[in-house]
């Protein structure tokens, strides 16, 4: 039991000088380590603080792309904005171009159309010009003319005047009577024919030609009379082309004129200036 104690004893001293010796070394090993502690915290604060500037130029980098992507949306937004209203302009442009294209042709086809006009009216004045012309020297043959039956105008008044006064001397009050109107003469081309036509009547026809109708009295003066072979009495169809419009009675009868009745079945009204008188 007391070896047993002294070993148990030994034992024990052994462990505390054991310990005290390893408490001895201990302390040293404690310093190491807190300085490696400080210095692994210091280490850790700087790659902190490493971190934090870095995390903050991330930040900042960050912020400043947001930014510069929303100026750059916001361009681009105004960038469409100015295209669609470009491609708006465009469109617009490109139908008022149309138009444009359209009223060139329709303008060009006008001009075409007006140069064409012109060339007609150019040329319709040019035949005006030269019908002018014509009827110039026409009229100047017909004042010339009209000059000549003037004259022989005229001659047929006085004669026409000098019949109508034998005539008024001759009628007497027991005879139907039968009064020549007065012949009006007139300016024109035509009444100088028709008054040239006395003159011009063939001697010993039988057809002839109204001079005067007197519708109050119902006679026609016709340039027919004694060098004709007319007689008292005798009857005449009044003709116009192809139409008979009725028949005259002769009662007075001169050497190139003579009156003649209008019959009751003829067509009074009808009856003109200018209408042929055929022979029964």
């Amino acid at each position: 039991m007391a070896v047993r104690r002294i070993q148990m004893d030994q034992a024990e001293s052994c462990m505390r000088r054991a310990k005290w010796q390893a408490g001895k070394m201990l302390v040293p090993m404690l310093g190491v380590l807190a300085a490696l502690s400080m210095v692994v915290a210091a280490i850790a604060i700087v790659l902190q603080m490493q971190e934090r500037e870095k995390r903050q130029a991330k930040e900042r980098e960050l912020q400043e792309a947001v930014i510069e992507n929303e100026e750059l949306q916001g361009r681009l937004q105004e960038t469409q904005q100015a295209k669609a209203r470009l491609e708006e302009e465009f469109t617009r442009t490109r139908g008022e171009l149309s138009k444009t294209q359209e009223q060139l042709v329709k303008a060009v086809e006008e001009q075409t159309a007006l140069s064409k006009s012109v060339e007609e009216r150019q040329q319709e004045i040019n035949h005006l010009t030269s019908n002018l012309t014509e009827a110039r020297s026409e009229a100047k043959q017909i004042s010339a003319q009209l000059a000549e039956i003037q004259a022989e105008r005229d001659a047929m008044k006085q004669q026409l005047a000098e019949l109508e006064t034998k005539l008024s001397e001759l009628s007497g009050p027991s005879e139907p009577t039968v009064e020549l109107e007065k012949v009006l003469v007139r300016d024109d081309q035509a009444q100088t024919r028709e008054l040239a036509s006395v003159l011009d009547a063939p001697q010993g026809s039988a057809d002839g030609q109204i001079l005067v109708v007197n519708r109050e009295y119902d006679f026609i003066v016709m340039n027919l009379g004694k060098n004709h072979g007319l007689s008292i009495g005798q009857e005449f169809q009044v003709i116009r082309g192809n139409q008979v419009l009725g028949k005259v009675k002769v009662e007075k009868v001169y050497d190139e004129l003579s009156a003649a009745a209008i019959l009751p079945e003829s067509q009074k009204d009808n009856i003109r200036e200018g209408d042929n008188v055929r022979a029964l």
